[in-house]
Formats: C-alpha cells, sequence, structure tokens
C-alpha cells in the first residue's frame, strides 16, 4: 500500500467575499432603476396579454362616451340620424309638455291610438295633483342603446301601459262603536236592595225581559198608597150614587150631594197621584183596579209586574210588595253587568249595559285638510285592525264641528249588512272613496321618476326591435292620478299600448341627469 498524501487547504483570495456583495447590490439597484423607469413610462400600468404575446390589438375608436353608444350610430350627437318630432309646447289643459291626448300621433304604438276612455280633466280636479314645471326641458332628451339586448343587460324590465279598475281614495283612522240609538244603560228607578238577578254578563235578551228585582221600601209605600186610594174612591162614588137616589125625592138637603161629589173628585185625584206614582217607576196599572174589589186589588198589586211563571222562584225573603222589576227596553246582549244579589243600590249606579250587537257605527277621523272633499253618500272601504274582512257603506253624517284637540272630522259611516259579528271599540283604517274609474290608464310604480319640479317616465320607441332603428327611450312628462300598493294611474302624458322602462328604470335615470349635467344642464332653457 502507498502511503496517503496528505490534504493540503486552499483557501479563496483576499478580498473575495465583499466583491461578491457589490456585485448582488449593484444588480438589485440595476433593476430597481429598471422597473422604475418602465412604470414610470407606462403610467404604472401592466401591459396587456397581446402585448406581452406580441399578438396585435385592435384599436376601438368607434364609441360615444358620453352616451355609451357606437358613436357611428348615436343619435344625440348626430341628431339628423334620427330627427326629432315636431314639439308641441306646454299643454296647460293638461299639464305636460307636448301632449299626447292633444297629439295622439306621438303615442309610440302600432296602429290607431286609443284615447282614455274617461274624462281625465274631471280627474285631474277631483283631488290637487301633482304638477310639472313647464320650463323643464329633461322631456327634449332621448336616451339610447346600442342594441336591443342593451336594456336586459343595464337590469331593465318594460311593461305595457294598461287599463285597470283604480280608486282616488282619503284614507283616516276610524273605529267601530254600538249605535248610541241602541245602547241603554239601566239602573234601578229606586234605591234598595237587589231581591233576584236572573240575567248575566253575556247574556242575549228581548224588549220586556226581567233582569232582575230591586226591594225597595218606596215601592211598598206607593203600592200602599193606590190601594188606599182605589178603597176611597169606591166608597166616595157610591156615597155620591146613594145620595143622587135619595136626593131625587127630597129626603136629603142638595149641599149634603155636592159635598160628596166634591169629595169624590178629591178622591178621583188622589188616586190618579197614586196611579201615576207607580206609573213613573214602569209599572203598567191595569183600570179595571177602579172597581175591583179591594181584596182583589191588593193581592195582584202585591207583585205587579212579576210573571206568575217567576213567582215559584224567588226566595222566600223576597216575597214582598216591595219588588220592582228591571226589564229590558229592546233586545240585545248584555255587555256590562254591575249587580249581585243582596247588593244595596241607587239609582245613580248602572246595574246593565244593554246594546244592539247588529247596530254599529263606524266612525272615521278625517284630517282637518281632507274634509272639504268629503259629501254623504260616498263609498266607504274599512279595513278593522283584527285582520278581518274589509267592510263597505256609505257616508251618512259629516260632523260640523272640528275636534279642538286632534284637529279633526267626525264623519259617521252606515255600514252594509255583513255575515260576521261586529265588536264595540274596534279600530282599524278607512278609505272613503271620492272617484272610482274601471278603465284607468296606469303604470307599475316602479316606472314612475320625479325630479323637484317634473314627473315623468321613459317610453319605448315603437320601432325599437325594426332593423337599423335607433334603440331609445322617449322621456315623457306625466300627470300622477289614483295609486294602490302597484300601480299609479297617469291622467295624463301616456296613451294604453305604448311601452315603458319599470323595473330597473332608475338606470335610465341616473344616465338621464348625467347627460343633462354633461350638457350643463339645460332643465330650464
Amino acid at each position: 500500500m502507498s502511503a496517503s498524501l496528505p490534504r493540503v487547504a486552499v483557501s479563496p483570495p483576499a478580498g473575495w467575499r465583499p466583491a461578491v456583495s457589490a456585485l448582488i447590490n449593484a444588480l438589485v439597484l440595476a433593476a430597481l432603476g429598471g422597473l422604475f423607469y418602465l412604470g414610470h413610462h407606462t403610467e404604472w400600468k401592466l401591459p396587456r396579454w397581446s402585448a406581452i404575446l406580441g399578438t396585435a390589438e385592435p384599436r376601438v375608436d368607434d364609441w360615444c362616451v358620453e352616451h355609451l353608444v357606437p358613436e357611428s350610430a348615436c343619435i344625440e350627437c348626430v341628431p339628423d340620424r334620427f330627427p326629432k318630432g315636431p314639439s308641441f309646447g306646454f299643454c296647460r289643459e293638461h299639464g305636460v309638455a307636448d301632449c299626447v291626448l292633444h297629439h295622439p300621433e306621438l303615442a309610440q304604438v302600432r296602429g290607431e291610438p286609443q284615447l282614455p276612455r274617461y274624462d281625465t280633466l274631471q280627474a285631474l280636479a277631483v283631488l290637487p295633483r301633482p304638477e310639472n314645471n313647464s320650463r323643464n326641458m329633461l322631456h327634449t332628451q332621448r336616451l339610447q342603446f346600442a342594441d336591443v339586448e342593451g336594456p336586459a343587460r343595464a337590469g331593465i324590465e318594460v311593461d305595457v301601459v294598461r287599463e285597470r279598475p283604480m280608486r282616488d281614495e282619503l284614507t283616516a283612522n276610524g273605529e267601530l262603536m254600538f249605535d248610541p240609538r241602541r245602547v241603554v244603560h239601566l239602573s234601578s228607578r229606586v234605591s234598595g236592595t237587589v231581591a233576584v238577578v236572573w240575567k248575566s254578563l253575556g247574556d242575549d235578551v228581548a224588549a220586556g225581559d226581567l233582569l232582575a228585582l230591586v226591594d225597595g221600601a218606596v215601592v211598598g209605600q206607593l203600592k200602599a198608597q193606590l190601594l188606599q186610594a182605589v178603597v176611597q174612591l169606591q166608597f166616595k162614588r157610591s156615597t155620591v150614587e146613594r145620595l143622587r137616589d135619595v136626593g131625587l125625592a127630597g129626603v136629603v138637603p142638595q149641599k149634603s150631594l155636592i159635598e160628596a161629589e166634591a169629595a169624590l173628585q178629591e178622591a178621583e185625584i188622589a188616586y190618579l197621584a197614586a196611579r201615576q206614582g207607580l206609573e213613573n217607576l214602569g209599572f203598567d196599572v191595569p183600570d179595571t183596579w177602579e172597581t175591583a174589589a179591594p181584596r182583589q186589588t191588593a193581592d195582584e198589586l202585591r207583585f205587579l209586574g212579576i210573571p206568575a211563571a217567576l213567582l215559584a222562584e224567588l226566595p222566600s225573603g223576597a216575597r214582598t210588595g216591595n219588588l220592582i222589576p228591571l226589564r229590558a227596553p229592546l233586545a240585545g246582549t248584555i255587555v256590562q253587568a254591575d249587580v249581585v244579589p243582596g247588593e244595596v243600590v241607587d239609582v245613580t249606579k248602572t246595574l246593565f249595559t244593554l246594546a244592539d250587537p247588529q247596530r254599529l257605527w263606524l266612525v272615521l277621523h278625517v284630517r282637518q285638510e281632507d274634509a272639504r272633499y268629503v259629501r254623504p253618500e260616498l263609498p266607504v272601504r274599512f279595513r278593522p285592525d283584527d285582520g278581518g274582512a274589509e267592510l263597505e257603506g256609505r257616508v251618512s253624517w259629516i260632523s260640523p264641528v272640528i275636534d279642538e284637540r286632534t284637529r279633526t272630522l267626525s264623519v259617521r259611516v252606515l255600514l252594509s249588512a255583513v255575515d260576521r259579528p261586529l265588536r264595540d271599540k274596534t279600530f282599524g283604517t278607512g278609505r272613503i272613496v271620492l272617484r272610482e274609474e274601471p278603465h284607468a290608464v296606469v303604470v307599475p310604480r316602479s316606472a314612475v321618476h320625479t325630479t323637484h319640479d317634473a314627473h315623468f317616465v321613459f317610453v319605448r320607441n315603437k320601432e325599437f326591435f325594426e332593423d337599423g332603428a335607433p334603440k331609445l327611450f322617449y322621456v315623457r312628462q306625466v300627470r300622477l292620478g289614483a295609486r294602490d300598493e302597484d300601480y299609479v294611474e297617469l291622467l295624463a302624458g301616456v296613451l294604453p299600448g305604448e311601452v315603458v322602462a319599470a323595473e330597473g328604470s332608475s338606470v335610465l335615470l341616473a344616465q338621464l341627469l348625467r347627460s343633462s349635467l354633461g350638457a350643463g344642464c339645460g332643465c330650464h332653457e
């Protein structure tokens, strides 16, 4: 074996590490400088893939940035490509510019335009309507799309101007209440103690039904006075008859007959007074008692006004001559009862409240500023807050007084027959129908737009889908009428059959206002 040679360590030349570090720093600085130079000259924009891949990129010059359509087709930049029609100015009668009611040839419909089937001027006069400024010039502009798919790409949906029933209404809060003429608050006619109670809360009663009996000492006293008056009357009457018979024979002096007749008259007055006292308490006193036997009169008088069938139900301690019945004066339902047997009552305490649930009033509280539009016999629709079906009726009475606290006018409504029970003190919302139009010209609510001085819709050109025709929408001033949750009536500005931008039409509004501002706003030129 040969002997191994010793390894000799080779060390780098002195100063090598500083040289490498300096070279790396120089390369980094050079790269940053190149990046800065490139960014400065490209405005810090990344190159397109076509430039990176070395492919040519077509340059687009045919585009109108202001109107967002090809410049070669823009009708706003070059109006001669699609001249605007004649302008007829502002219609003072209907309150719109270029009125299609007077100039139906402006309507964007195929065939013969259809005018509204009702008097729109009369409808305009029903209520104050929002007005348009005659100097507003937004209607002179047109909004153009590049192609027929443009509105859909922008999220715009269209709808057709149509006819449907609409109503002009006044809205007012209201409440159902019992007819005050059919509500009775019953109390005892005399002070005393409640002896028997036959009816309670919620019971239905007929007119004349017995509700309760009150034991009052005054009743017994009046019955005693009547019985005494009957006895005296019969005695005085028999005395006069006897004296007349013997007086004719000259047996007794004429003076005695005159005195007897005077006493008879006093007895008759006393009887009538005693009878009236019981009748004032509601008792029905028979005329036969004047001639009936006193014993028979006393028996009938003791339980006067109490049916014989109920006498057996009276407790033993209640069988007195002091009983006064409390009866229902009308048919209805007991809606309040505050009485129990043995309770001491007086004439000021209400024992029963009786009401007719089939006879309710609707009272609406109309705002003072709306009061001048309300008149008798106007139809009314009322939606109770309890979720029940809508009620119908007609205005029957209008208060001549404004409530000084709420500044509202009370309007009473006579309700039509309903097939469900109604409840007193039910609140809800009433609508007084001022005008009902079965053929109102309407558009969706989303189609109507408003500036500070005008109301308008965007009407699609009738030649929108024809080849070579511009794809545009007209700005049309309108007058607003009745409205509901989905539709708005247009009393002027459009005709049935025209197509308007609906959902998403705010895109057109934004472009319209943008164009107006770009043109120096010429809204009121």
